[in-house]
């Protein structure tokens, strides 16, 4: 398999951390016993988007079985995107939510008859994109699902989807494989990248991992390494350390400092004593936990520029606040291990 395969569904068919999910939609209709409304949860990265889809050409298949045929006309079409009984609603390119208008125009598409004579299958990608206005009229069909329809959502932040919504899905959770399994697979498609880098710029999920070293990220995990060591200079350069962040990668810049920072909270709660072991700050008690509290209200900072980061805001303010704070917190480590 190579990376030019991973844009279609055939990632769904060959992602062993999808395997689980596979096979119980597999059991489901070869049963007779598909819903009406299926949820796939979990990180963002994960291949939600392909097995939607490939759960998607299951259910229109002529002949499934363990998986789509991928002979029958069904599957052609669906091969071809010219499938008449499958709808996607995605986010507009120049939009930041999943329209209104958008979701009216699917619900009544499912109300229609099947143009193959099976059933109608619509992918909502990513459902917690849609407004209130878009869940609200989406409940109403799936408090009163049409024929064999079948709604297919995705959602990487279950807490944004209204819970009415999702308690009449049936809910399907994806997680992420363990590290050493998802750096096998990775070098399976390209062994001559490092993939540990991308990884863990993309929280675990091999996907996202690929995303970013198409992305040329491969390098970016060894320049934020650099990041804590230059802000902890006595006359850090704030300014232009956040121009050059916000110019490339900004989002998984914040979700690289996001995960450094918990890290370093993580080491010090596990902290036994003050010394200056790998696992501790060096801090004396007191000073440890002043310390883990002004990580705590840099995460919470991070986690606050990465939402802030999908709407209008100025980038490199954004940048330019984060650091400057953890600038400061650095330098009262510095001046703590000076007293201690």
């Amino acid at each position: 398999m190579d990376a030019a395969e991973l844009s279609s569904f055939r990632l769904a068919e060959r992602a062993p951390w999808l395997g689980r999910a596979r096979e119980q939609m597999a059991l489901a209709i070869g049963a007779g016993r598909l819903p009406h409304a299926l949820l796939l949860q979990g990180q963002a990265g994960l291949g939600k988007a392909a097995l939607a889809d490939w759960i998607a050409r299951l259910a229109l298949c002529e002949l499934p079985g363990e998986g789509p045929c991928g002979s029958c006309t069904s599957c052609r079409l669906h091969a071809a995107g010219t499938h008449p009984d499958l709808r996607r609603v995605e986010v507009a390119a120049d939009k930041k939510q999943i329209a209104v208008e958008d979701i009216r125009e699917l619900i009544a598409s499912l109300t229609l008859k099947s143009y193959r004579g099976r059933r109608k299958v619509a992918i909502i990608d990513p459902a917690d994109a849609m407004n209130a206005s878009g869940a609200n009229a989406l409940l109403k069909t799936l408090e009163e699902p049409s024929g064999d329809a079948l709604l297919i959502l995705t959602v990487a932040r279950p807490e944004r989807l209204p819970a009415t919504v999702a308690s009449r899905c049936q809910r399907i959770k994806i997680a992420a494989p363990e590290r050493d399994a998802a750096l096998a697979w990775l070098a399976a498609l390209d062994a001559a990248t490092d993939w540990a880098g991308p990884l863990a710029l993309a929280s675990g999920a091999p996907v996202a991992a690929l995303s970013l070293a198409a992305a040329g990220a491969q390098d970016l995990e060894r320049e934020m390494l650099e990041l804590p060591g230059q802000l902890a200079r006595p006359e850090a350069d704030v300014v232009g350390l956040a121009e050059r962040c916000q110019q490339r990668l900004p989002a998984e810049r914040l979700r690289w400092i996001e995960n450094w920072v918990t890290e370093r909270i993580r080491r010090g709660l596990l902290a036994p004593a003050p010394d200056h072991s790998p696992g501790n700050t060096g801090l004396p008690a007191a000073a440890r936990r002043r310390h883990i509290q002004g990580l705590y209200e840099i995460l919470d900072d991070a986690r606050a520029a990465q939402a802030a980061l999908k709407g209008s805001a100025n980038v490199t303010l954004l940048f330019e606040r984060l650091f400057a704070r953890l600038a400061r917190e650095l330098e009262a480590v510095r001046a703590g291990r000076a007293r201690g």
